[in-house]
C-alpha cells in the first residue's frame, strides 16, 4: 500500500468533517422541525383554550343577563333616563345662554344669576357634570358593579335634596325621580345581583 500523502490525509479529514457537519446539520434541522411542530401545537392549544374561555365567559354573561332580576333592569333603565334628562337640561341651558338677547347682562346678576347668559352657561356646565357622573354610574350599573350604587346614590342625594328645598314643582318632580332611583338601587334584589 502506497504511503499516504499529506494531501490525502487532509482530504479524508475534510471528508469526515464534512460528513460530521452534514449529519449534525440534518440532526439540527430535524430538531428544529420537531421544535417548530411542538411550538405550533402549543400555540394551537393556547388558542383553543382562549376560545373556549371566551365562549364560557360569553355563556356566563348570557346566563347572568337572563337571570337578571326585573328590579335591576328597571334600575338600569331608570338611571339611563335620568342621565338623558341631565343631558337634555344641559343642552337646554347651553342653548338658552347662546340665544340670550343681545342686550342681556353679560355678568352675574345678583338678583337672578340664572337669567343671564353667564348663569345659563354655569347651569349648563353643572347639568353636564351631572350627566357625565350619572352616565358613568349607569355604565357601572350595566356592568353589575357595586360601585354604581354609591356613585348614583351620591348624585341623587346631592342633587335631589337641594331641588326639594327650592320648592319649584318641576324641581321637586326631578328630585323625586332621582331619589326614587336611589331607593331602587338599595332594593335587596338589586344589591344581591351586583358584584
Amino acid at each position: 500500500m502506497p504511503e499516504d500523502q499529506p494531501h490525502h490525509r487532509f482530504a479524508r479529514a475534510a471528508g469526515k468533517a464534512t460528513r460530521a457537519f452534514m449529519d449534525t446539520s440534518k440532526e439540527d434541522a430535524e430538531r428544529i422541525r420537531t421544535e417548530r411542530g411542538r411550538l405550533a401545537e402549543q400555540q394551537e392549544q393556547r388558542r383553543a383554550a382562549a376560545q373556549a374561555e371566551e365562549a364560557a365567559a360569553q355563556r356566563a354573561a348570557a346566563e347572568r343577563r337572563a337571570a337578571t332580576p326585573a328590579t335591576v333592569k328597571a334600575a338600569r333603565w331608570w338611571w339611563a333616563l335620568a342621565t338623558a334628562i341631565f343631558a337634555l337640561i344641559a343642552v337646554a341651558f347651553l342653548l338658552a345662554g347662546l340665544n340670550a338677547p343681545a342686550g342681556a347682562a353679560g355678568g352675574i346678576d345678583a338678583a337672578a344669576p340664572e337669567s343671564t347668559p353667564t348663569g345659563q352657561f354655569v347651569l349648563a356646565g353643572l347639568a353636564g357634570v351631572l350627566a357625565v357622573a350619572s352616565g358613568i354610574g349607569t355604565l357601572q350599573l350595566l356592568r353589575s358593579r357595586r360601585s354604581a350604587v354609591g356613585l348614583l346614590t351620591g348624585v341623587a342625594v346631592l342633587v335631589g335634596v337641594p331641588l326639594i328645598i327650592r320648592g319649584h314643582p318641576a324641581l321637586i318632580a326631578l328630585a323625586a325621580v332621582l331619589l326614587a332611583g336611589a331607593a331602587l338601587l338599595w332594593w335587596p334584589a338589586v344589591r344581591r345581583s351586583l358584584r
